[in-house]
């Protein structure tokens, strides 16, 4: 993220995780805050600043497709919201036949999944007998209690959820 701009010191910034807190501090120079424990809507959310937002106007910065949760509490709080697609997120192509064969024979057996989206992908890519006998066996490590929701209702066997969403949340859920 660059920025030739003044970012205003009189607004509040916020970032659902600790990666992309520093990441807007060091654009913007100001404070960010952030969930200290998870980094999620939810736990964003759940900060004390955000329950009461009347007459307050937001600005989510966010890629394409993106939930509709921020958005939508913030509203029901009383804030005015407007959306900025400034990113867009595109998945890489694969052909799901030929990754489950490669992904086995490589003796996968641990996936980390860090949203909805990737959950959903991952879940579309292979065909459904590479499901059923080897994707859904596999030990999965999410980022929220939402994800393990998901991939409970999609049939995974193994859910493990991590402390956080970042490298080193998900290195201690690995081991």
């Amino acid at each position: 993220m660059q920025s030739n701009t003044a970012w205003p010191a009189s607004v509040d910034y916020y970032a659902i995780g600790r990666r992309t807190a520093l990441e807007l501090h060091q654009a913007c120079l100001q404070n960010v805050n952030y969930p200290q424990d998870t980094g999620t809507s939810e736990t964003l959310l759940n900060l004390p600043s955000l329950q009461d937002l009347t007459g307050k106007r937001a600005l989510i910065l966010r890629g394409n497709g993106g939930r509709e949760l921020l958005a939508e509490t913030l509203t029901q709080r009383g804030a005015t919201v407007e959306l900025s697609e400034c990113y867009q997120r595109i998945p890489c192509q694969y052909q799901g036949a030929e990754e489950a064969v490669r992904w086995r024979r490589q003796g996968i057996t641990t996936l980390v999944v860090t949203s909805g989206e990737m959950l959903q992908f991952l879940y579309q890519l292979f065909p459904a007998i590479d499901r059923r006998e080897w994707l859904l066996h596999c030990r999965l490590i999410v980022v929220s209690e939402r994800l393990a929701t998901l991939a409970g209702e999609a049939g995974w066997h193994s859910v493990t959820v991590a402390d956080g969403a970042d490298n080193d949340a998900l290195f201690r859920a690995l081991y």
